[in-house]
């Protein structure tokens, strides 16, 4: 994770431009690489893509946004600071922030000092990097989750986060890319074997929701779960992620063997599993092709 000395990403979501515009003035040279939401559904759409290290949000947006982001990030269990602010009323609800799971309150309009010195004591609640703690030699994450697609980007967040976080910029976009689409076929293809095809024509009737909700419906299905196993390897300097499903696996050594040229429509569905190898050559299938592990250099 981002030690406190290093360049956090910092989503502040504010409606108000002004708002936005002074917090990113006051910021600047303090070691923030700094992303601006409106609203708490866009906020929740950008976490999921960037997993900032700390939020700063109003608290008195429409309908109680504030409150619903800070609880919804506490209920992602992502390791995330939330700084609330708003003007001197509503102490009540800013009591109600913190117990939420917010750790610190600023009144607006945000004065430049009170600002830096809230980030910095949230600087000072993110977990420090494995790689900088001494003694670690190695380090093991086991996830049990269950079928449902919509819980897949908050889950690699939640992974990208906690064991990426020093990986360059556009390593972590990679491997945020490939975890997404190996834990989608785990998930759809594996356990709820929904196949390419009727995933499209679900998609193209706008029935896609309704698709998931009748398998996870099925006895026989629903409780299937999928298994992420995370490894940190100091010494190999490597990490190494496993994601197995209870589905009945695919013939995977046909589908890596087709030609990287323009694919035929009958191939589309081996495209993302070709990205992936194309990202990190070292993936691999167990024979029955329901367990993938890819293994992620550290330099």
């Amino acid at each position: 994770m981002t030690a406190p000395h290093d360049s956090c990403t910092l989503l502040v979501v504010d409606a108000c431009p002004d708002t936005q515009a002074r917090i990113l003035e006051h910021v600047q040279g303090r070691g923030f690489s700094t992303i601006t939401a409106p609203d708490p559904a866009s906020a929740l759409a950008t976490i999921d893509l960037t997993a900032p290290d700390i939020v700063i949000t109003d608290l008195f947006l429409p309908d109680g946004g504030g409150l619903a982001l800070t609880k919804a990030l506490r209920a992602r269990h992502e390791p995330c600071p939330v700084i609330v602010m708003g003007t001197g009323e509503g102490q009540t609800a800013v009591v109600h922030a913190l117990r939420a799971g917010a750790v610190d309150y600023l009144p607006k309009p945000v004065a430049e000092e009170e600002l830096a010195h809230a980030l910095q004591r949230a600087r000072h609640l993110l977990p420090a990097d494995l790689a900088d703690t001494p003694g670690v030699r190695r380090s093991e994450y086991r996830l049990t989750i269950d079928s449902n697609p919509a819980h897949i980007p908050g889950i690699v967040s939640w992974l990208v986060k906690t064991t990426a976080s020093t990986l360059p910029e556009t390593r972590r976009l990679h491997l945020r890319g490939t975890l997404q689409e190996l834990l989608y076929n785990a998930i759809e293809h594996g356990n709820l074997e929904i196949y390419y095809h009727e995933k499209q024509r679900a998609i193209a009737e706008d029935r896609y929701d309704a698709l998931v909700e009748q398998r996870l419906k099925l006895a026989r299905l629903n409780d299937r779960s999928v298994v992420v196993h995370v490894l940190y390897d100091k010494t190999a300097k490597t990490l190494r992620y496993r994601i197995a499903d209870e589905g009945a696996g695919f013939k995977w050594r046909s589908m890596l063997s087709r030609t990287q040229d323009a694919c035929r429509s009958e191939d589309v569905n081996g495209r993302g599993i070709y990205l992936a190898k194309s990202l990190f050559p070292d993936l691999t299938y167990n024979d029955r092709g329901n367990e993938v592990t890819i293994t992620v250099p550290l330099e």
